[in-house]
């Protein structure tokens, strides 16, 4: 004996989803400090000679100076030391909500087919 069997079901859950959050308190400290010590700085203004040779103009040389110009700067020296700095707050309120609302939809279908032995008689 074959016998079939087809069932169809549906669902439709609602989803609610509530939150609530107490203030979040946080701290943050940090502690540095710099120094920067410069030795002498330099400046002197040279002029630099320059002679150009232009070949079209028949060996003709112009003459001229780049500059002044000069720096001179010695080495320095920075420094990092500790110092405080504290930062304290909250985020958030006493009424911080949230609120989800949603809802499903969901469709089966089963078949299921299958042959059962035949009862025998007495």
């Amino acid at each position: 004996m074959t016998d079939k069997f087809h069932l169809e079901f549906s669902g439709h859950p609602d989803l609610n989803l509530r939150v609530k959050m107490k203030p979040i308190q946080f701290d943050f400290a940090c502690q540095g400090a710099a120094s920067l010590a410069v030795s002498d700085v330099r400046l002197h203004f040279d002029q630099i000679p320059m002679h150009m040779r232009i070949p079209f103009l028949k060996r003709r040389v112009l003459a001229g100076s780049i500059g002044p110009f000069g720096v001179h700067l010695k080495p320095f020296d920075v420094n990092l030391r500790a110092i405080g700095v504290e930062t304290r707050g909250t985020i958030g309120r006493e009424e911080t909500e949230l609120h989800l609302q949603g809802t499903g939809a969901c469709k089966a279908e089963v078949e299921i087919s299958g042959k059962l032995p035949e009862l025998k008689r007495r």
